[in-house]
């Protein structure tokens, strides 16, 4: 799988990926203080990893920097040029994506890695967070938030589409089976709070807890829920009901979760 490349395809292969400078995609991104953050597609359907290019392409602080259709492709690739994010297709012609993933996290560990897969089975989701990956995006939904999961993948979240939370989430009849029920009004905000996103930081700032208060009550979190990081305390508090992602509309479907990655 991870032979030397062969039929090595890259940005030249494609006019919208031509290579630009910085300031030739935007002549303000030199004032942005956000760092670019560069791109590999690896994706074997040409009109799809186009189409991940395309809802790419007006974001200032993102560049898609190629495209490789295979695995192999793909080493050589990151082996010439470092990227921040790699959106990695499930199946592809020379293996496993998520086997892939592991290879490229060990060999380049400043790079995350997004599954980008038609393949909507928990077990599937359980092997990319086990890699190591930033996220598990569904073919099947709208990249509207995909720019967002690059960036929240920057910063060590994770991104799961809407038809993983619901996978995730459960039936809205789940038993509750007396977890959580102790859990006191100041523990249920800070499992919101992870639910939609927000890291340590701005939880103890937005809550006005110093770190070690906040270390202390995800420690009772856990305990309460018998679970063993914040990934599994959010997931299992989202199933059982004890928290609500809520969509921009207000609505009460699920939506991209970028939930912070547990500790090592």
């Amino acid at each position: 799988m991870w032979a030397a490349a062969r039929l090595f395809r890259s940005t030249e292969a494609y006019p919208l990926l031509a290579p630009m400078s910085d300031l030739e995609m935007d002549p303000h991104l030199a004032l942005s203080p956000n760092p670019l953050i560069r791109v590999l597609i690896v994706e074997d359907h040409q009109m799809f990893a186009e189409a991940l290019a395309r809802a790419l392409r007006d974001e200032a602080d993102i560049r898609v920097d190629g495209i490789s259709q295979r695995l192999d492709d793909a080493r050589e690739f990151l082996r010439r040029k470092h990227v921040d994010v790699v959106l990695m297709d499930y199946h592809l012609p020379d293996g496993d994506g998520i086997v892939a993933a592991r290879y490229i996290l060990e060999e380049h560990p400043r790079t995350r890695v997004l599954v980008v897969s038609a393949v909507e089975e928990r077990q599937v989701l359980d092997e990319a967070l086990s890699a190591g990956c930033s996220g598990f995006i569904s073919k099947a939904e709208s990249l509207d938030h995909l720019p967002s999961a690059i960036r929240g993948a920057m910063v060590g979240n994770i991104a799961i589409s809407p038809g993983m939370v619901a996978k995730l989430i459960g039936p809205a009849s789940a038993v509750r089976q007396g977890y959580g029920d102790d859990l006191s009004p100041r523990e249920l905000e800070v499992l919101q709070l992870l639910a939609q996103g927000w890291d340590n930081t701005a939880i103890e700032q937005q809550l006005f807890m110093s770190h070690a208060t906040l270390r202390n009550k995800l420690s009772r979190i856990n305990s309460k829920l018998a679970t063993h990081s914040k990934l599994e305390a959010v997931t299992k508090a989202l199933r059982l009901g004890l928290v609500q992602i809520e969509r921009e509309d207000g609505s009460r479907e699920p939506r991209v979760v970028a939930v912070p990655r547990p500790p090592a």
